[in-house]
C-alpha cells in the first residue's frame, strides 16, 4: 500500500479572530456534491474551537466554502471543555450526525486534562448541540488520566470504539509531556461506552505516545493508521517527532502492527516535511483520501493523500 501525496488544502492564516494559526485534527464528512472537513483553529491566546470547509470530491484543494463561525463554542467554568474543542470523529445514526471531540481544560499539577464529548446535528451537519456538559468517553477506573481521539465502527449491532487513554506524564527537560496508547470500548447507543482497560498496540518504550486513529474495512480487513511521538525533542523534526504507524486486524480488538505497511512519511521539503500527524480516512466515489496535519501540529495547514492499493 501506498499513499499518494496530492498537496496542501487549507492553512489558517489571520482568517479572522479566532482563526489565528493552526488547522488542526482535519476529520471529514463525505456528501453527495462535497466534502466538509472540520478542523479546529487557534485564537489570539492560543485556545481552539472548530470551524469547518466544503471542497471539491474530485479535487479537495478546490475550496468554496468557509463557515463564518466556529460550530462549538467553549464549555463554562469547570467543566472538560473550558478551554478548547478539537475534532475527532464523525459517525451518521439515526439521521444526525455525532460529532466526537476532544474537550480540553488546563490544570494546577499537570497541563491539561482532556476527555471526549458529544455534539449533534439535525440539519446535516450544518450546526451541533452539545449533547451534555459531560464528556461521553469520560473519567473512569480505566482511563484516569484522559481519553480522547475516537475512531468508531458499528459492527455485529454495536459500536466499537479506538481511542487514547492517558499512560503518564513525564518530565522531560523540566517540561510534564502526556504519553497516551490505544484502548477500545463498545457501546450500543454511541453515547455510554463500556470500557475495557486493554491496550491494543503496544509501543516501543514508555516514552511513545499513539493517537488519533484512521480506519478502513476493505474485504473483510480493518486497517488502522495512527499518530505516533516519543516524548523527547517531538515538536521539532527529528526522530521522535509525529510519524504514522500501521496495524490491521479482523476483528477489531487483536491487531498486528507492521509499520513497514505505513505507505506515507514526511516529506524532503515543504509543509509536512517535519512532521505528519491527526491522519482522517474517507472513501470517496470508490478512492481512500487521507486528510492530515503536517510541520507544528497543524501550524502549516492539511493536506490530503490518496490510497494506492
Amino acid at each position: 500500500m501506498r499513499w499518494n501525496k496530492k498537496g496542501l488544502i487549507f492553512k489558517a492564516e489571520n482568517q479572522a479572530d479566532w482563526m489565528v494559526s493552526h488547522a488542526q485534527c482535519p476529520t471529514a464528512i463525505v456528501f453527495e456534491k462535497f466534502i466538509r472537513i472540520f478542523f479546529s483553529t487557534r485564537n489570539e491566546f492560543g485556545l481552539s474551537l472548530p470551524i469547518f470547509i466544503d471542497v471539491d470530491k474530485n479535487d479537495p484543494q478546490k475550496i468554496f466554502n468557509l463557515n463564518t463561525k466556529p460550530v462549538l463554542d467553549f464549555g463554562r467554568k469547570g467543566t472538560f471543555d473550558e478551554n478548547g474543542i478539537i475534532p475527532s470523529y464523525f459517525i451518521k445514526k439515526d439521521n444526525e450526525y455525532y460529532f466526537y471531540y476532544a474537550g480540553w481544560s488546563q490544570c494546577k499539577n499537570v497541563p491539561y486534562k482532556n476527555f471526549t464529548g458529544v455534539a449533534i446535528s439535525k440539519d446535516n451537519a450544518n450546526t451541533f448541540q452539545k449533547f451534555s456538559e459531560a464528556p461521553s468517553f469520560s473519567l473512569n477506573r480505566f482511563d484516569p488520566l484522559s481519553a480522547t481521539g475516537p475512531g468508531i465502527v458499528y459492527r455485529n449491532g454495536k459500536y466499537y470504539a479506538i481511542y487514547s487513554t492517558g499512560i503518564d506524564w513525564i518530565e522531560v527537560n523540566g517540561k510534564l509531556e502526556h504519553t497516551y496508547l490505544f484502548t477500545y470500548a463498545t457501546s450500543q447507543n454511541a453515547i455510554d461506552w463500556n470500557t475495557t482497560g486493554e491496550i491494543i498496540i503496544q509501543p516501543e518504550n514508555e516514552f511513545i505516545a499513539h493517537c488519533k486513529p484512521a480506519i478502513i474495512e476493505k474485504d473483510g480487513v480493518y486497517h488502522l493508521w495512527f499518530s505516533k511521538r516519543g516524548s523527547h525533542n517531538f515538536r521539532n523534526a527529528g526522530e521522535t517527532a509525529y510519524k504514522f504507524g500501521y496495524a490491521y486486524s479482523t476483528d477489531f480488538i487483536n491487531w498486528i502492527r507492521d509499520d513497514s505497511k505505513v505507505g506515507i512519511s514526511v516529506s524532503d521539503n515543504g509543509w509536512d516535511s517535519e512532521m505528519i500527524c491527526y491522519p482522517h480516512i474517507v472513501e470517496v466515489d470508490g478512492r481512500y483520501l487521507m486528510f492530515y496535519n503536517g510541520n507544528g501540529f497543524g501550524k502549516s495547514g492539511f493536506g490530503y493523500a490518496e490510497l494506492d492499493f
